[in-house]
């Protein structure tokens, strides 16, 4: 039985975290680091409703990608992980701005932060071309963040109106 989608861009489709990710888990983590990061993702999901997704895209598992709560006040961390046989299709582009939307509309929350490695280029771009800022480095990696202020009607909400 196919997982009920949960969440959808043009071209890719996210499901909550469930065992048959195993492999695509293990292939962007390792097979210690996947089972480990999705037992992690399973549990966050069964006590939240928020984790990272598996995601497809025609009808092949390409990525693991979402949110975290980020206690402490922080607001929603955001990963995004994908295989790199997908690599330069845009699909990060599409999966940070969809995901942000889907932030800010259905989970109710306007501040995001995001750790990316240091010499990650292309993720480093794609978060800032979404409007996140450097703010910090940490143990090698960096912090970026970005608040959205809410817009006073739902429809329109895009990323122009981000701020540091």
């Amino acid at each position: 039985m196919d997982a009920p989608i949960l969440f959808r861009t043009a071209r890719l489709s996210g499901c909550a975290p469930r065992g048959a990710a195993a492999p695509l888990y293990a292939a962007l983590f390792g097979p210690e680091g996947g089972a480990n990061r999705l037992a992690a993702d399973m549990l966050d999901w069964s006590r939240h409703g928020v984790a990272p997704w598996t995601l497809s895209h025609a009808g092949h598992a390409v990525g693991v990608a979402g949110f975290r709560i980020g206690f402490g006040g922080k607001g929603l961390d955001l990963s995004f992980h994908f295989l790199p046989d997908v690599a330069g299709q845009g699909l990060a582009s599409e999966f940070v701005q969809a995901a942000l939307d889907h932030g800010t509309m259905t989970l109710r929350e306007d501040r995001f932060f995001a750790r990316v490695g240091a010499d990650n280029a292309v993720s480093i771009r794609i978060l800032e071309k979404a409007g996140f800022r450097r703010e910090a480095d940490e143990g090698g990696g960096l912090v970026m963040r970005l608040s959205i202020r809410m817009p006073t009607s739902a429809p329109e909400l895009r990323h122009p109106a981000a701020s540091a």
